[in-house]
């Protein structure tokens, strides 16, 4: 078998595989549509055997026969398309450590995406009256790969808006909390004494700079008073005096 001939000499590769890639990329776009980003074997399996019924067919496989010049026997079918063109190594060619050559596949990164277009580059610059076959399935190979750089920059995008929105949600919510204060409103029995424990820290440190004639105090505040009574080892908030008064509420 020449090399490079078996997408016109396998009946596989001539009017099968081509149709079973299309159905199945297909059935994965639908999905990547859909929201989902990673293909699991739960979804391959669904996927392919859906792509499978599509492009094996009875008319597909006959074809896959006809093309390939099986049956009917048709040998001028095959030979008719080969493209041997016989020419002398450059010196280059011939060295030693040269790099492998390119073997055509979906790039995952932008060397790959390189190769993947000289290889294509190459092949239509060889092409005279033989089977585009493998040049289209180059193409596709690309293609898919620049498909799949696009859906992640577009769940990237997404991702990054709906992101943006819960921030600008968390800032109006603060900034509608402080413009509340400001403005006289109320608040809830937790958020004033939160509010109340962080005025006595700021006003104790404030205190510790006034202190040490303005200067920043690089002591670490230990001990915290609380604003209702005054003593440490509590806040106002789980204050004795403030719990008392609570309960004599209730009872009344």
């Amino acid at each position: 078998m020449p090399p490079h001939s078996s997408h016109i000499l396998q009946p596989l590769d001539v009017g099968c595989f081509g149709p079973l890639k299309q159905a199945y990329g297909r059935q994965i776009e639908k999905k990547m549509r859909a929201g989902t980003s990673h293909i699991t074997k739960e979804d391959f399996f669904p996927a392919f055997f859906a792509a499978f019924q599509e492009a094996m067919t009875e008319k597909n496989i006959q074809s896959s026969f006809r093309g390939a010049g099986i049956a009917p026997l048709d040998p001028d079918a095959v030979i008719s398309r080969l493209d041997v063109k016989p020419r002398t190594p450059t010196p280059s060619e011939e060295g030693h450590g040269r790099p492998e050559p390119w073997v055509s596949k979906t790039p995952n990164n932008p060397t790959e995406a390189s190769s993947q277009t000289d290889f294509i580059k190459g092949r239509i610059s060889r092409h005279q009256n033989s089977s585009p076959t493998s040049i289209y399935e180059a193409v596709d190979r690309l293609s898919k790969g620049a498909r799949g750089i696009m859906h992640q920059i577009a769940l990237l995008k997404s991702e990054n808006r709906i992101l943006r929105e819960e921030n600008e949600i968390l800032s109006r919510r603060r900034k509608a909390k402080k413009s509340r204060l400001r403005k006289g409103g109320s608040m809830t029995l937790s958020e004033g004494q939160d509010l109340q424990a962080q005025n006595e820290m700021d006003a104790q440190l404030r205190q510790e700079m006034r202190q040490n004639g303005g200067r920043k105090s690089r002591r670490v505040v230990k001990e915290q008073r609380c604003g209702v009574c005054g003593k440490t080892g509590h806040n106002a908030r789980n204050c004795e005096i403030v719990v008392e008064m609570s309960e004599e509420d209730d009872s009344d």
